[in-house]
């Protein structure tokens, strides 16, 4: 049997309104040690922002001013709940990225997972150790 998405969501996830000051997320990242806050709209998902979007928004000299989803990824990469691990893992794997929010079927937030998640738990390294090579479309 194929192990399902929504059995990798282990932590509800922590979420910001749109609107939000970029530095108020950094202080929440370092608070909970965490590596990216879902941002919403009206508590729907509409976006991420992560560690590396800070960095480098940072680095470009962006205000820790800056509203979060000015800095964020606004064209989020979602999966289905009851999507394969081995659709989670080649989403992540195609748009090099490592979070995906979780959605059902009617589009509802269900939670996030994380690369961390794919690889913590041995029976999802078995499982995707053992995808023939026609299974694992585009990995390396």
């Amino acid at each position: 049997m194929t192990s399902k998405v929504k059995f990798l969501i282990s932590k509800t996830p922590v979420t910001a309104e749109k609107g939000t000051k970029l530095e108020d997320v950094v202080k929440i990242m370092a608070s909970m040690n965490i590596g990216s806050v879902i941002i919403t709209d009206k508590e729907k998902p509409v976006g991420i922002i992560t560690e590396r979007d800070i960095i480098r928004a940072l680095a470009k000299g962006i205000p820790l001013t800056e509203k979060i989803e000015k800095v964020g990824t606004m064209d989020l990469i979602t999966v289905f709940e009851d999507d394969s691990i081995y659709t989670a893992a080649e989403k992540m794997n195609k748009y090099n990225i490592r979070h995906l929010v979780v959605i059902d079927k009617e589009g509802n937030f269900k939670g996030v997972i994380s690369i961390r998640d794919l690889i913590r738990e041995s029976y999802v390294l078995k499982a995707l150790a053992n995808v023939s090579q026609e299974e694992w479309l585009g990995s390396d």
